[in-house]
């Protein structure tokens, strides 16, 4: 993957309706500053070939969250910017260039900027699209020995929120996430996980 892929029209479509599918003028929030902490983690069963080329890959994630409700669109459809802090992902995966040899690699990083859309529907339904990019330095060469240690990241994500109370929520969803050295590397497989997850926020 290189950085084409954030001019993918599939991409841009996404990014469009999340940011700009919205008739009614914007409209600013009031001078309450709504913000949420969060801890959240994932797993994937195994990779699919999309943009990244390697196979039979099995992925956990475990991150912390900031989120920060920037603006109101119309009602009841509400913008928040996000940042994560990823401490601990792990692959299980087929190693492409030793013949398909078992192996794991650990990595740690962050995703310092992402967007989220949520529309507010009831405490039960809440639906969200959101997407964010970042950085992961893992403990080897990944996921060839051509690649390298420090890969880009980027992540799609579908879900709904549950309020559980007037300050705690639960998240479930899907992450597509995506992980390269965007060129950077000799080579460049990168590898696609379709994560399922589970997050716990506070505000």
């Amino acid at each position: 993957m290189n950085f084409k892929v954030f001019t993918h029209p599939i991409f841009l479509a996404l990014f469009v309706l999340t940011i700009f599918n919205c008739p009614d003028k914007v409209k600013a929030q009031d001078n309450k500053i709504v913000q949420r902490i969060s801890f959240w983690g994932g797993y994937s069963t195994t990779s699919v070939r999309f943009l990244g080329k390697t196979r039979d890959a099995k992925s956990q994630i475990i991150a912390f969250g900031y989120q920060r409700k920037l603006m109101e669109y119309k009602p009841d459809y509400y913008l928040w910017l996000t940042a994560d802090i990823i401490p601990y992902l792990h692959y299980d995966y087929s190693k492409r260039d030793e013949s398909g040899r078992p192996a794991e690699r650990s990595g740690a990083g962050i995703s310092p900027i992402g967007f989220k859309m949520v529309n507010t529907i009831s405490n039960l339904w809440n639906p969200f699209v959101s997407t964010s990019g970042g950085i992961i330095y893992m403990n080897k060469k990944f996921p060839t020995d051509k690649a390298r240690q420090l890969n880009f990241t980027f992540d799609i994500n579908i879900g709904n929120t549950i309020h559980l109370n007037n300050n705690s929520f639960l998240s479930l969803g899907y992450k597509f996430h995506h992980i390269s050295n965007a060129q950077t590397g000799k080579e460049n497989p990168g590898l696609d996980s379709n994560f399922f997850f589970l997050k716990i926020s506070i505000q």
